[in-house]
This record gives C-alpha cells, sequence and structure tokens, in this order.
C-alpha cells in the first residue's frame, strides 16, 4: 500500500468534496465516496457531451451537411455569417471530442483493479 501525503490544498479540497457527497452517501444512494464522485462526475460530463453533440447535429440540420463538407463548399468564399456559423460549428466539434476524451479517461481512471 502506497503511502500519499495531500498537501494543504488537496486536503482541503478532498474535505470539501467528501462534505458535498456525503448525503447521498448516508441516504444509501451510494456506496461510498468514490462512486459518488465518478457517478456525478459522468453525469456532468455526459451533459456537456450531449450538449455539443446537440449543436454539431444543429448546425449539419440548418446546413444540410456535416462541418467538412460545410468548411469545402464556403473555402474562399464565405460570407460573414457563414464565417461566425463555421466558428461557431468547429469550437461545437472541438469541445465534443474534448469531453469524450475526458469520458474515456475517467471510465478508465475508474475501472476495478
Amino acid at each position: 500500500m502506497t503511502n500519499t501525503v495531500l498537501s494543504v490544498n488537496e486536503a482541503r479540497l478532498f474535505r470539501s468534496a467528501e462534505k458535498i457527497v456525503s448525503p447521498l452517501i448516508r441516504e444509501g444512494v451510494f456506496d461510498n465516496f468514490e462512486r459518488a464522485l465518478s457517478a456525478l462526475l459522468l453525469d456532468y460530463i455526459d451533459k456537456q457531451i450531449a450538449v455539443y453533440k446537440s449543436k454539431n447535429d444543429a448546425l449539419e440540420s440548418r446546413y444540410k451537411q456535416n462541418f467538412d463538407s460545410f468548411s469545402a463548399s464556403i473555402k474562399n468564399s464565405a460570407a460573414p455569417e457563414q464565417e461566425d456559423a463555421w466558428m461557431d460549428w468547429e469550437s461545437a466539434l472541438v469541445f465534443f471530442r474534448k469531453w469524450q476524451v475526458i469520458r474515456a479517461q475517467v471510465i478508465e481512471n475508474d475501472a476495478p483493479r
């Protein structure tokens, strides 16, 4: 077993997190701190993924094509509105992918060892 020493800030953060999730454990919603924190984090991540997927889907529906096709169609001839849409679309896809990566990392770190 590894003996981990926490900094003052890490210890304070840990105590705060325990205090926040303790009602969920006390009321039997979760068995322990780790399960509660993991479930809450995954729920938040899934909501972020849904937000950015929804933005992508709305833009695909509006322009009746995917981002790559839209990018090619406006290359060297974009109107200001199209440039704005392109930037919004690109950022939605960037954040959608980032949240997917984060989700995979959380699940990987949460896997039983």
